[in-house]
Formats: structure tokens, sequence, C-alpha cells
């Protein structure tokens, strides 16, 4: 026979449990088969969730206390917002423009790139997601914490080959690794394409990228963990009728540091006003090669075409220059300097006395 539970017994071990039993209906008053009710009501409800929710959803849940709770996948960690995608993804169209900008004038022939996707996700997953054998670039910057990476198809590598060596861009039809020579114009073709790159990320940082590794096979590029988070642009390159893939993958701890700066504010506010220093330099070092006639100007006078005509050796012309006065020397028909004449060994030399001010110029030869 089955003992039950006295009455008194039931209120004894209602009252020892914790507060929440306290919210509870009565129990009513029966024997064991009525206990149980109230023992179940009395423990903290689970909430099971729902259907086709697994432990990595981010869909919220309400509380008692009205806060929202998500659930949270540490294996797929969210680092990146929309917003810093998006500012990303506007970078990179300007890389795309770029590209296919750099390759028209390489190849010497139409090339077209797009970008079909910027999405984050774990290394492993984009390492499984590319072609084996591949041909992938690592590069560094001395600006940043760490490495990334641009993996292009050998599709499109060998239409990039084939125009480089005189053919008309067809694909070889096989994948097989690049000989030593092929490696060697692909490199320098990714270093104008990185270099492109870097034109892109101007207004966020100056890259400077340099080339660390190139390699065919996915599983020795191992730049990161393989759960480590990263952004991965996809970018479709097509050259004439041949289309490819090329992936560039930046992880999430190289770009830790100036992640920040991945927002619409800062990407428009980081338009620059004055022009890079490598630029001035680059154009300063042009202009200054520039050839430009320099005349010491010995006066003038106006005469009549009968004059000039008659003009023999040893006639005299005056000028409405003054032997004290200094010379005008004009650079191209802009009077820039005064100067006195005089000889420097056996040539006829000028000597500066004044740089005239930029104002007031503007006068031309009449």
């Amino acid at each position: 026979m089955v003992d039950t539970l006295s009455q008194n017994e039931i209120d004894a071990l209602l009252s020892a449990l914790s507060p929440v039993a306290e919210e509870a209906p009565a129990a009513p008053a029966a024997g064991a088969a009525a206990f149980s009710e109230p023992a179940a009501e009395t423990r903290a409800p689970r909430r099971d969730p729902p259907p086709g929710m697994g432990i990595g959803s981010s869909a919220p849940s309400e509380r008692k206390d009205g806060k929202v709770e998500r659930k949270y996948d540490f294996k797929r960690q969210t680092k990146f917002s929309k917003e810093q995608l998006n500012t990303i993804s506007l970078i990179h169209e300007a890389f795309v423009r770029l590209v296919g900008t750099d390759l028209s004038t390489r190849l010497r022939a139409f090339a077209q790139a797009t970008i079909v996707s910027v999405e984050q996700r774990t290394f492993e997953e984009f390492i499984q997601s590319i072609y084996n054998p591949t041909f992938i670039t690592v590069f560094r910057s001395d600006n940043l914490d760490g490495k990334a990476l641009i993996d292009i198809n050998l599709n499109v590598v060998f239409t990039i080959l084939d125009r480089l060596l005189g053919g008309n861009g067809t694909p070889l039809g096989i994948l097989r690794q690049l000989t030593e020579v092929e490696r060697q114009i692909m490199q320098k073709v990714m270093a104008g394409i990185i270099d492109r790159l870097r034109e892109a990320w101007i207004n966020i940082i100056d890259l400077a990228p340099v080339i660390e590794l190139v390699e065919s096979n996915p599983q020795f590029a191992q730049i990161v963990p393989p759960s480590e988070v990263v952004v991965s642009i996809s970018i479709e390159i097509k050259i004439h009728d041949v289309t490819g893939m090329m992936n560039l993958c930046i992880p999430y701890n190289t770009v830790e540091s100036i992640v920040h700066k991945f927002n619409a504010a800062s990407w428009f506010a980081a338009v620059r006003k004055e022009p890079a220093q490598t630029n001035v330099d680059s154009i300063s070092h042009q202009v200054k090669s520039v050839h430009l006639p320099l005349v010491a100007e010995l006066g003038s006078t106006v005469v009549t075409l009968q004059d000039i005509l008659g003009l023999q050796p040893g006639d005299i012309l005056i000028t409405d220059q003054l032997l004290k006065n200094d010379l005008n020397i004009r650079v191209g028909n802009l009077v820039k300097f005064h100067g006195r004449p005089g000889i420097l060994g056996k040539k006829m030399a000028i000597s500066i006395t004044k740089v005239l001010e930029p104002v007031g110029q503007e006068e031309e030869l009449t």
C-alpha cells in the first residue's frame, strides 16, 4: 500500500520552497496525486526555442521584466556592423573600377570588374569556398596589424597570361599550378592590382601593401585561425568572353584598429583637401624637367617695315632701354627677373638683380 502525505506535511513542504512558490495557487486538500500538480507549478518555467531556431539564432525573446534576450552563436560572431559592411562595399566599388581600368590598359583588351557580394564569415568557410588549385596573393601592411589575401580563379589567371604573352586571351582549359615564369609574371600583375587597392583605401588609411607570399593551395595560406571572422569581397572579372572570380579576404583582427573608420561619416569626411605628398613630389619632378625659353631683353623699339627692309650691317637701332637700367628677363612670355649684362669666361651672361613677385607679372610680349 502506497503511503500518502498528510495536509500538514504538504504545508510544511510548500513553506520550505523558494518565494516563487508563494505565487502558485493554493494546493487542494488531496493526497499524493493532488500534490503533484502544485509541485510542478512551483518550478521555474522552461522556454524552448520555437521550431527551426537553433543555438546560433539571433531571434529575440522577451523576458518577464520586459527585456529582450538574443541567442548568440560564438562560432559565428558578428563583428562588422551593417553600416561598416556598406562602407567597405563603397570603398571596393572604387577598387573594382580601378582594377577594370588597370587590366584594360595592361592587357589592351576589354576588362570589367563588378562586386558580387560583401559578407562576413569565418576564415575556414572562406578557404573552403575557393578552388584548389588557385592563385592566392598574401600581402601585409605596416600600417595594419595583420595580413590579407586576394584569390583569383585560374580561369582568369591563364587568360591574363595568354594576353600578356601575345595570345588572344584564350583560357588554358585545364587547371594546373603555375610555372615559375608564369608565377613571376602574375606577381607583377598583382602588384598593380594591390596598388589599386591602396588608391581605393587612401581615404581610410594608407595601406602601403607589400606582397609577402604567392600560393596555389588555399590550405597553405593560413593567415588567421580558422574560426577568425573575416570580411569577404567577391568580385567578378570579365575579360572579353572569359569570366571568373576574384576574392578579397580581410580578417577582422587586421583592421580592428581602424574599424571605427568604416562608416559613411568618416568616409566622406576623409576626402583629401590637398593632394598626397607622393603625388606632389611626382608632379614637381616632372614639371622641373620641362624646358622653357629664357630671354634677356636688351630693349625694344618701333620701326616701319621699310626701315627693316633697308637695314644694313653697321646701322644702329636706338631702343627704349637706358644703360643704367636693369634688363627684363622673360620666362616664356612673362617677365620674371631683372638683371645686369656681363661676361662669364668667354660667354655673355646675365646677373640676376631682382626676382619679381607673382603679382603684376601678366605682362605679355608685345
